[in-house]
Formats: structure tokens, sequence, C-alpha cells
């Protein structure tokens, strides 16, 4: 529960019952969870990712990046539920070791999402409609906002969500339980601790020494957010996804498919470091 009196001990002993009663009857036992998107908002974060991937593949192999990027999120349209988002990732700092990163570049997308976080539909990458982009664009983009319940919850309470984003080189189906664990209060306002836990299949591709891979398995990802409650916006998340996949690549030479196991570990750490309003 959110408290903002000061000096409890001393306050408690000058409450009457009466005056008890009639602040618990006030408190709220649930809080709504929701994100806002109002025309023009526009919010930065940092982002760190760090993967690791082992395979056999004709042989064991490694390889690993960390990839720091700045992301701007700006709200262009406002439906009153859904929204459509203009992101910009530019890369800061890339290292790679065998495994390459989600990329050297600059990239632009928008995309249409729902209140609780959910990506309903890739407009564009890099200005081009989603409809005419290679499988290795599309790829790129990762729904990093972890979804919130529909309905009001309790502290400690949980909800079911499912993420799904189906593009022509990514599956991924995840289903997903969420915890409010903690409610705090600091100077920028109301905040939500989350926890969620969620696991699912994904269908996927990367680019490995040996060539492209398809990848097909599943995922188990945890998740820690901080959700500001009053402006309706991720302060912060951070993510761990481990994955065990089958692998097929198709190598470049021609040569016939090499077919092998992986095991990777991703870990994504979301801030927001500034919002214009």
């Amino acid at each position: 529960m959110l408290s903002t009196l000061h000096n409890v001990k001393q306050a408690l002993v000058r409450v009457t019952p009466l005056m008890l009663l009639t602040l618990m009857a006030c408190r709220p036992d649930t809080v709504d969870l929701s994100y806002r998107f109002p025309v023009g908002k526009e919010t930065h974060y940092r982002m760190e990712a760090s993967a690791d991937a082992r395979w056999n593949l004709e042989g064991q192999g490694r390889g690993s990046y960390h990839a720091v990027f700045e992301v701007t999120e700006r709200v262009t349209e406002d439906t009153g539920g859904e929204a459509v988002l203009s992101v910009v990732m530019e890369p800061i700092d890339v290292e790679e070791d065998g495994l390459p990163s989600p990329g050297l570049e600059t990239r632009t997308f928008s995309l249409r999402a729902g209140p609780n976080g959910e990506v309903l539909e890739v407009l564009e990458v890099d200005g081009v409609s989603a409809g005419v982009l290679d499988n290795d664009q599309l790829g790129l983009i990762a729904t990093y906002r972890p979804p919130l319940p529909l309905e009001p919850v309790p502290l400690n309470g949980a909800w079911n969500a499912e993420q799904q984003l189906e593009l022509p080189s990514v599956f991924q189906q995840v289903a997903t339980i969420g915890q409010v664990t903690r409610l705090d209060r600091d100077a920028g306002g109301r905040l939500a601790q989350l926890k969620y836990l969620g696991r699912g299949p994904l269908v996927s591709s990367i680019a490995l020494p040996q060539g492209e891979a398809d990848l097909t398995g599943s995922t188990t990802i945890h998740i820690d957010a901080q959700l500001d409650i009053d402006e309706g916006s991720l302060r912060e998340a951070r993510s761990s996804t481990a994955g065990r996949f089958d692998v097929r690549v198709i190598p470049p030479d021609q040569r016939a498919p090499i077919v092998g196991s992986m095991h990777l570990d991703l870990d994504v750490r979301l801030i927001e470091i500034e919002t214009k309003s």
C-alpha cells in the first residue's frame, strides 16, 4: 500500500478508532496499471543488451556481444487505447565476438501498441513499409515493453498475459504471468514494482559464422520492471531470456544444410533517462 504518513508511531497514538476505520476504508485495494500515450510525448531510454550463445554445428562454438543503445520513443497517434509509436534505436557502443549484435546502424521503426503494451502491428522500418522489408531487418524489432493487466489488480496480485510477435522471420508467443510486488512513491510520483515469468516457443533466424541459421525452440523469460503509475510510463526494466534451439544452417557455398543445437542467453536492461511531453 502507498503511504504518505510521517512519524507513523506518533500519528497512530492520536488516531481514534473511528478515524482509523475511515482511513482504512479510503485505501484502495487495487491499482490500475496502464501505459499512457499522449500525442507528442517523447521518452528517452538507455538500453544495454548482452548475449552469449553456445552451439554445436559440426563441432562446438561460442559467440557473444554487448551493445548499448540510446532509444527515443515518440507518440505520433493516440486513438483512445491504441497508439502509434515512432522509435529510434541509435547504437553508441557495440562489441561483438563471433555473434552479430542487433545492428551497428541507427534504426527507426513505427508500431501500433495497445494500452497494456502489446505490439499489435509493425508498420514500417527505416521508412519502408514492413510488408516489403527483408527478414533480417524485421528481426531487429523486439518487444521490450512488459505487458500490463487489462483490469485493476491488488498488491501481490498476478495476471496472465500473452505476447505474440509474428513476422516473416520471427514468430514468438510467450505466455507470461505478471505480479505487482510492491508499491512505492518518490519525487516523481507513484511507482509499481513488477515481476514477470514467461515461457513460449520461438522461431527465428540469426547470422552465425557458418551462415544464416534458422532457430526453432522455446524460451524462458524473467523480467523485473518499474512503472510510473501516474505518468503511465516505464521507468526501468531488466529482462533475462534463456533459450534452447534446434538449428539448421544453409552454408553460403551451397553445401548441404548443417543441423545442430544452440543455447542462447540474452540480458537486456532499459532505463529511462529523460521524458518530454
